[in-house]
């Protein structure tokens, strides 16, 4: 445990104060999604910033089992499965051509690598986020989140 936080101090001296107050001002200007604000804004403004992301990402999970009712599968498969190219349960368009069909694969993947990328890493080994970085990841959550917000449920307008 000593070594972890001597590894955070290390890297908060690395950053400077100013880069840590820029990072931090640019925080407080995000327009989170209000569930992923919700669980990670204070974990994120005391400084812990793995807690931060982790607990968006899996909110962000929760969002996509709530809107596609799919309770029963979790992490990649559930975003494989609910934004599907071929037959989604979330869609972002009518399928009509392959544009459309591109789209709503590159979103499955986005969601995936959301799951693979940031959630698994986090949930499975301690890592020391920066700020910056926690900034980028939780910033790409809350779109993502907007995005479950936008998509439709298969069959419905």
């Amino acid at each position: 445990m000593q070594r972890l936080i001597g590894r955070l101090e290390e890297k908060g001296a690395d950053l400077g104060p100013d880069t840590i107050r820029r990072v931090r001002t640019a925080f407080e200007g995000l327009d989170l999604h209000p569930r992923i604000g919700a669980v990670c804004a204070d974990l994120y403004r005391n400084g812990h910033y793995r807690d931060a992301v982790l607990d968006a990402s899996l909110a962000l999970e929760r969002l996509v089992k709530d809107k596609s009712q799919r309770d029963d599968l979790s992490g990649a498969s559930l975003m494989r499965t609910v934004f599907s190219a071929n037959t989604p349960i979330l869609a972002y368009n009518d399928l009509s051509d392959q544009t459309d069909r591109d789209e709503q694969e590159g979103m499955m993947h986005l969601f995936e690598g959301a799951v693979l990328a940031l959630r698994n890493p986090r949930a499975h080994t301690l890592l020391d986020d920066s700020p910056e970085m926690a900034l980028e990841y939780i910033a790409l959550l809350s779109l993502l989140a907007k995005r479950v917000e936008q998509a439709k449920r298969s069959g419905s307008s």
